[in-house]
């Protein structure tokens, strides 16, 4: 291995293999990841090691013959972790123009608030496109432990999206950070191919290797062992000690001459000593720049009249990288562990004198830090306008560089007040971005300000995300309350007023909601997108309070057609779908989510973007188009496991349990149960214990075990109710929930309590929607239960007479098809060819959604009769895998081929890959004949 350089495009690939020495195994295992892509599979490489081990020089080498590959390259920097979506604007770079402006959140800086799954369906749409030459992609990012939030968010999305492609995934990683935490973890489990490669030091051999090419002449006997043995083979400090020792004594074995430095650091302060007065002061001024530069522009700021002079003992001593060839003649360190010994040797007057140097030198974002570290104490003029630029960065909603910014500022004002107001709206504006990042390390600094709004708001969001709720709601409750109270409450009002609304709901507390709501928007001057978030807490308060008819009422100034509501507008369009689900008005829903759905693909940013997918999904669930609800569950799932929020999770777990449990895929239903068991005990939020409980109640009724069902929906019962505590608490989905309540109490005998839940599930019920046949059902199975089955049958003929083709969910239907043909076989009411037709019609059903544990009792039902089901010609859909049905559907329903994997969240290859198997198995040629196809029960 080489001496263990640092970032991509900072070695001079002409060098590589003069230096490389070593890691045949870890070659050969990247190797076998390529071979794998060239045969058709996506592959993830983590390679891990220490600062200096070799991992970026391992990388470059091993991307030198990757000459088949289109190869984008990506560094993470400390320096740009707070700029959104930086390392994906740098592997976007290597994109030819023509190419990416097919891409237009690629092809420039996405707008604020832009969700990461949104802009990585449009970098596997731009996978795909660059596969279209028929060569694999390789995708390298170095130092992913310093890249920026979004970006690796993005990356796991797209990790997980590569169904069929040929795209190689490097990261390269240091085991010791501490940068990302979690979000880093979810990201490096993201692929189901990966190969892990943990780089250690050299070996004895490759030391020696590494000597011989260093050193001209016969090495001195023992020399490898006892480098190995003082640096334990690692190559940046084997290089550095190599360096350190004269040429004679390496080669004469005077061993007892040799001056070994007591570790890295002094061996590279050593060299720097060595080397002349010129080449010191061009390093030092490298080292303050950390870029790629102009050697032209370091010399002007190391004051050197002839800096290729002093360029060449910093060559010499491996301290240096330089690309002659290139346009301006660029140099850079070569190893950040070196930039860093050379930085921290410099003299504070010095230190100062370079940054402020550098700063006439870089572009006007990167300035900023190097006059920050110019300034000798507090400098009023700085600080005023760093605020100035943090503010103008927040209303951009560039909120992290906004805080960085505003948390320079403060440490350069000299006036308490300001420097408090500065740090505290630093730390907002990082909370902001829902990541408690360092925010959070400056706790006992927020809590020595003055006491005020916003020093109460900032303690408040810390204790919201940490989990505290108690304290919470009580800063944040005051920070309101005095902000309020204010001649002009302004921004921090409504922060304040914004987070208070989300604990509201966490607790299913929708009175409080309400009015918190009501009174941040009646501050006014509020930003589009916080008004219309504003407007959808408040409708979704009154719909905890009140229920989904009223709050509808809340929204009532929407446009009725879903396609005229702006983009500012999607967070309460979302809402309104959301709440029509819950009437039971899915046409409406579906019409709202879809519009929703597609704005945000597009990159319209509504915060409910994500939720959205998994309610649409549901609204699929219902209405018996259970191939696309798998499908937009599965598409939901990604991109919750894109975000930082566990609490996306849950309702994205809920949309797939309910057509596995409606297939008796009971493993997987059970994996989602056990999930969301788990996010409702970590979260203890009223909305995850709703769907967590929803979901177990869905298993439960398709395997007919009442006494389950009851027990699911035990936590979503009121224990205080004076009719035995059979009264839910809960407004959304309470129409769904009311349902299964009353189809457990009847079917565990509680008939009087089944009796007065029904009556209040019809007093609820409007008559819009399916809803009309699922209280009819219950009718009729109470009426059974109770010795009426006459009645029972009246109200049987009557639901199965009712128009089909109204909103009517066809399990729900198919149920009462069924209990309508076993009864009347029962009672003799009809002929048997009569009642075997409903059976039948109800088998016909079930059968085409292809709800096994329904069609099983079914033909139960029908055996006991004497009957038997129609034979049916098995149908080829079977041998679909779900992901050629997500595909199979959406082309079907009139999609190009570009459009479908925009809409699934892959790429155009995935898609014809998948189209071919799906000819193929089914034996068509056509998208027509696949319509035909899916069409066929």
């Amino acid at each position: 291995m080489t001496t263990g350089t640092g970032g991509f495009g900072h070695v001079d690939p002409d060098a590589v293999d003069e230096l490389f020495v070593g890691r045949a195994r870890e070659s050969d295992r990247l190797r076998y990841c390529a071979g794998k892509v060239r045969a058709g599979d996506s592959w993830l490489a983590v390679i891990e090691g220490e600062a200096g081990i070799g991992k970026s020089a391992l990388v470059r080498r091993f991307a030198a013959s990757l000459d088949d590959f289109t190869v984008l390259r990506a560094i993470g920097d400390p320096s740009e972790a707070d700029l959104p979506y930086g390392v994906i604007g740098q592997l976007t770079r290597h994109v030819e123009r023509a190419v990416l402006k097919q891409f237009p959140l690629l092809a420039e800086s996405p707008p604020a608030g832009t969700n990461p799954h949104v802009v990585g369906g449009q970098l596997l749409l731009l996978l795909g496109a660059l596969q279209e030459s028929g060569n694999p992609v390789a995708v390298i990012v170095d130092d992913v432990q310093w890249a920026d939030r979004l970006s690796v968010q993005l990356l796991g999305f797209v990790l997980r999206r590569l169904w069929a492609d040929r795209v190689l995934t490097i990261l390269v990683i240091r085991p010791e950070a501490e940068a990302s935490g979690e979000t880093l973890e979810r990201l490096l489990r993201s692929s189901e191919r990966t190969v892990k490669v943990d780089l250690g030091g050299l070996g004895g051999g490759e030391i020696a290797q590494l000597a011989q090419a260093l050193i001209e002449g016969r090495l001195a006997p023992g020399l490898a062992d006892r480098l190995y043995a003082y640096t334990r083979g690692h190559p940046l400090y084997v290089r550095t000690v190599l360096a350190e020792i004269p040429a004679d004594v390496l080669r004469d074995g005077v061993l007892e001459r040799w001056p070994v430095p007591r570790s890295l650091q002094v061996g590279i302060r050593a060299q720097l000593d060595r080397l002349p007065q010129e080449s010191r002061d061009l390093l030092e001024a490298m080292a303050v720049l950390d870029a790629q530069v102009p050697l032209s522009a370091v010399g002007r700021l190391a004051d050197l009249p002839d800096p290729a002079r002093a360029l060449g003992p910093a060559l010499a001593a491996g301290l240096a990288l330089w690309w002659p060839k290139e346009p301006q003649s660029p140099v850079a360190l070569v190893h950040a562990l070196q930039r860093d010994t050379i930085y921290d040797s410099l003299a504070p007057e010095r230190r100062r004198s370079l940054h402020a140097g550098a700063a006439a030198l870089v572009g006007t974002a990167a300035s900023w830090a190097h006059r920050v570290a110019a300034a000798a104490t507090t400098d009023a003029r700085l600080s005023d306008e760093l605020d100035r630029s943090g503010m103008e960065e927040a209303a951009s909603g560039r909120n992290a560089v906004a805080a960085t910014r505003l948390l320079w500022a403060s440490s350069l004002s000299a006036d308490r007040a300001d420097r408090e107001r500065r740090l505290l709206t630093a730390c907002a504006q990082s909370l902001l971005t829902m990541q408690p990042g360092w925010a959070a390390n400056l706790r006992q600094q927020v809590e020595d300000c003055s006491p005020g709004p916003l020093r109460s708001c900032v303690l408040g969001t810390l204790d919201m995300m940490a989990g505290r709720f108690a304290t919470a709601e009580a800063h944040l409750t005051q920070a309101w309350q005095e902000a309020l109270s204010l001649p002009k409450p302004g921004w921090v009002a409504v922060l304040a007023g914004t987070f208070l609304t989300n604990i509201m709901l966490w607790r299913g507390r929708g009175a409080e909601t309400v009015e918190i709501a009501r009174r941040t928007l009646a501050i006014g001057d509020l930003d589009p997108a916080t008004t219309d978030f504003t407007r959808a807490a408040l409708a979704t308060g009154r719909l905890w309070h009140e229920g989904p008819r009223a709050a509808l009422r809340d929204l009532a100034y929407l446009p009725v057609q879903g396609t005229t509501v702006g983009n500012h507008n999607l967070d309460t369009l979302a809402t309104r779908g959301v709440l029509r689900l819950f009437l039971g008005e899915l046409s409406a829903a579906r019409a709202d989510l879809q519009i929703v759905a597609q704005r945000d693909q597009q990159g319209a940013g509504s915060k409910f973007g994500p939720l959205t997918i998994s309610l649409l999904s549901v609204v699929h669930y219902v209405a018996g188009d259970w191939d696309e609800s798998e499908s937009t569950a599965e598409r939901a799932l990604a991109v919750a496991s894109s975000q930082d929020q566990l609490a996306g999770e849950a309702p994205a777990r809920f949309a797939a349990v309910c057509v596995k449990a409606g297939r008796g895929e009971w493993d997987i239903a059970q994996r989602h149960l056990d999930d969301l068991a788990r996010i409702a005990q970590s979260l203890d939020s009223a909305a995850e214990i709703v769907y967590s409980s929803l979901a177990a109640a869905t298993v439960a009724q398709a395997r007919a075990d009442y006494p389950a069902l009851l027990r699911s929906l035990r936590p979503l019962l009121d224990g205080t109710a004076e009719d035995g505590g059979f009264r839910l608490r809960d407004k959304p989905f309470w129409l769904w929930q009311q349902s299964l309540l009353i189809e457990a109490l009847t079917g565990t005998g509680r008939v009087d309590a089944a009796a007065v839940a029904l009556r209040e599930l019809r007093a609820a019920y409007d008559g819009d929607g399916y809803l009309g046949v699922v209280v009819a059902r219950l009718g009729g199975q109470l009426a059974e239960a109770q010795g009426r089955p006459h009645d029972a049958l009246a109200i049987y003929e009557q639901a199965v007479a009712a128009d089909a083709d109204t909103d009517t969910a066809p399990l729900y239907r198919a149920i009462v098809e069924q209990a309508y043909g076993r009864l009347l076989l029962a009672t003799g009411s009809t002929s048997r060819r009569e009642a075997a037709a409903w059976l039948h019609k109800a088998h016909g059903r079930f059968s085409t959604l292809r709800a096994v544990p329904f069609v099983r009792r079914c033909e139960a039902d029908m055996s006991a009769s004497g009957l038997t089901a129609f034979e049916r010609d098995p149908s080829r859909l079977s041998a679909l895998t779900e992901r050629e049905l997500s595909v199979a559907h959406i082309i079907a329903s009139g999609r190009t081929n570009q459009e479908a994997a925009a809409e699934l969240y892959v790429s155009q290859k995935t898609v014809e890959y998948h189209l071919s198997r799906i000819y193929a198995k089914l034996g068509i040629s056509s998208r027509r004949q696949l319509s035909e196809a899916l069409r066929s029960p």
